[in-house]
């Protein structure tokens, strides 16, 4: 008979009903509130955040403090070479702008010149803050490149199949890198509402899986929990499933060998995510040299059967 295991981490008493506990990226659904701030928290987050956004504040950054630099020099004045004078705030500004800029990066063309010794402090403290800013914009890009990570990518939908002489829970994944990793480890638990007394109690059981383990991962890896008379799944349909906001929580874990260093994969299927009565399509194939070719446009397809 299968036995409800402890809490993992994630809680078990709630006075309404929660979203899922595992986001579909593999982040947990929890926000916190009053953590105080942290300067070694703000390095955490841009190299957490996506590449586009991280990119966006970087060059958001720059800008902002090459405008803030422009208007100070707008209004200490600076000098164009060959003795120009500007008539035109927007020119002096867009002038400003450039200088700060050229200063910043060190480049310094000559083309604009600082015009007395207030502008050149001015200049010179910029010129520190470029070169600390783009020594911390390295070690910011360092860090997002050297980040352990991984390119899992899970079956859009987990699928109840027939399996031996019975059913099984099943979803698949593969690695859409050409990276190797080995010793690939999967522990799956189920999580169930039950929603008596007017509470609304987490119950969480482990999902014993047919092959928990493999040591080389080149192709796709269809993960499978028999359900038998030891499953908590067993004698449970998909109605049952929605009523108990039945999640499947899943915990990746395997060796990069990129990295030298363990990586973790989380993600989860709702009841909602779950087909019954299908089976995978194969997703890989032979050519004509006898190569083997993994089709990961195929990883999400599945047929329906009787």
């Amino acid at each position: 008979m299968y036995r409800q295991i402890e809490d993992p981490g994630f809680g078990e008493k709630y006075f309404n009903r929660t979203k899922r506990i595992i986001n579909k990226d593999g982040s947990f659904n929890v926000k916190r509130t009053h953590s105080g701030f942290n300067v070694s928290d703000i390095y955490h987050t841009l190299i957490t955040i996506n590449w586009t956004t991280f990119l966006l504040i970087l060059s958001g950054s720059f800008i902002l403090i090459n405008l803030v630099f422009a208007l100070l020099y707008s209004l200490i004045g600076i000098r164009l070479a060959g003795g120009q004078v500007e008539n035109s705030f927007f020119k002096l500004f867009l002038d400003c702008f450039f200088l700060s800029v050229q200063t910043f990066t060190t480049v310094g063309y000559g083309g604009i010149l600082p015009a007395s010794v207030l502008s050149n402090l001015v200049a010179s403290f910029e010129a520190m803050t470029g070169l600390m800013g783009f020594a911390l914009s390295t070690g910011l890009l360092y860090g997002r490149f050297s980040k352990p990570s991984s390119k899992i990518v899970f079956s859009e939908k987990a699928i109840i199949a027939p399996f031996k002489e019975g059913k099984s829970f099943q979803f698949r994944i593969a690695n859409k890198r050409s990276n190797v990793l080995m010793n690939l480890e999967a522990k799956v638990l189920l999580m169930l509402i039950d929603k008596s007394d007017g509470k609304y109690t987490r119950k969480y059981y482990n999902l014993d899986l047919d092959l928990p383990f493999i040591s080389f991962f080149p192709l796709s890896w269809t993960i499978v929990h028999p359900i038998n008379e030891d499953s908590p799944l067993f004698g449970k349909t998909d109605k049952d499933l929605e009523d108990m906001d039945a999640e499947i929580l899943i915990l990746i874990k395997g060796f990069d060998e990129s990295f030298y260093q363990d990586v973790h994969i989380r993600n989860s299927y709702r009841y909602d995510e779950i087909i019954w009565n299908a089976r995978y399509i194969r997703s890989f194939s032979t050519d004509n040299s006898g190569e083997v070719i993994l089709h990961l446009d195929k990883i999400h397809d599945y047929e329906l059967i009787n």
